[in-house]
């Protein structure tokens, strides 16, 4: 019982914050991209929104979907869409089937989804990753960007069970997140600044890296990668402080005192405190895991 009213908690937590901020969002990318970005050596560091299509592309490498016909993908945790649409894109032959608890998401990515003619390949649906409305072994590869983050615990063990539940044998799974490198108590300030970013983003914790890894192997999965791109993903952090300024000159011109309501202003600092934490290397890094289900 206790269990279920946490989750209903988190669950109000997260479409509060989405419903009430997820416009904003376009100040940090006009394509909706919800997560960080990825650097290649050669690439322009000043271009955002290059990067965060790297980092869509990054992770639908690691699917290796080519090696499918019509293949099924599971975005679990699709936000308004926006690496879906990247990945229909790129693969016309794929179906892309994202799940968010987040109403807003739902209506508005389908929206967007429609706008680009991709209507027919993606579709965000209303779900809990935690506990999917979908078949067992329906799915040919499955990824969760900057989403996982929202499962229950330290190790994210219902999202990795139905991760590996969904995904039909031989298929891969990729995750792309930020994690504690360990689940120690953190040291002063760093505490502090840990749990209100918890807050401003509407998460409960961050999945522990060893514990994550450990609980993938326990279910089964094989081949598990875990690569640390801290320092890949950091040259789009620098971007923080000016989409702040941007999104605060935005508000300033909306002229109505009451539109920067609790979640908006979160939205805003929970990046630069997210900034301060990456600085942390000792107790915070950003991953991506990829691996695969047995064929036997």
């Amino acid at each position: 019982m206790n269990t279920i009213k946490s989750r209903a908690t988190t669950h109000k937590n997260v479409i509060d914050y989405y419903e009430k901020a997820g416009l904003d969002y376009e100040v940090w990318s006009p394509n909706f991209n919800m997560h960080f970005g990825y650097y290649k050596w050669g690439m322009n560091p000043f271009n955002l929104e290059k990067m965060l299509n790297q980092m869509n592309e990054e992770v639908i490498n690691r699917l290796f979907l080519e090696e499918y016909i019509d293949p099924l993908v599971l975005d679990l945790g699709c936000g308004v869409g926006a690496t879906a649409r990247y990945l229909a894109k790129r693969n016309f032959e794929a179906t892309v089937y994202g799940v968010t608890v987040t109403p807003w998401q739902v209506v508005f990515g389908n929206r967007l989804n429609h706008n680009a003619f991709l209507a027919n390949q993606i579709d965000i649906c209303l779900a809990d990753f935690n506990d999917l409305p979908l078949a067992t072994e329906c799915s040919d590869g499955a990824y969760a960007v900057e989403s996982a983050c929202y499962g229950n615990g330290p190790a994210k063990k219902e999202f990795v069970n139905e991760l590996y539940r969904t995904l039909k044998p031989g298929a891969r799974f990729v995750v792309a997140d930020g994690f504690r490198k360990h689940s120690n108590r953190l040291p002063g300030i760093l505490d502090t600044i840990y749990k209100r970013n918890m807050k401003y983003w509407a998460l409960t914790e961050l999945a522990d890296i060893q514990l994550f890894k450990k609980e993938l192997e326990n279910v089964g999965f094989k081949n598990i990668v875990v690569e640390d791109i801290s320092w890949k993903v950091a040259p789009s952090f620098v971007h923080i402080p000016k989409t702040v300024i941007k999104f605060l000159w935005k508000r300033c011109l909306e002229k109505d005192e009451k539109t920067l309501v609790t979640e908006r202003k979160n939205n805003a600092l929970a990046p630069l405190y997210g900034m301060l934490m990456g600085l942390a290397r000792k107790h915070f890094g950003y991953y991506l895991i990829s691996g695969e289900k047995p064929t036997c």
